[in-house]
């Protein structure tokens, strides 16, 4: 994503529910990217 031009304005960070990172979009929306933790109880819900 870095090398597409994406401005992260805070780096990957590990929670207790996974890994969080934010960036901001063009607009400049900031937008939270989340990796959930697969023991996490959302990491198995049916979509």
């Amino acid at each position: 994503m870095v090398d597409d031009g994406i401005t992260f304005v805070r780096p990957p960070k590990e929670e207790d529910y996974g890994t969080v990172a934010v960036f901001e979009e063009l607009y400049g929306n900031l937008w939270d990217l989340l990796q959930l933790d697969p023991s996490h109880p959302l990491a198995s819900r049916n979509h």
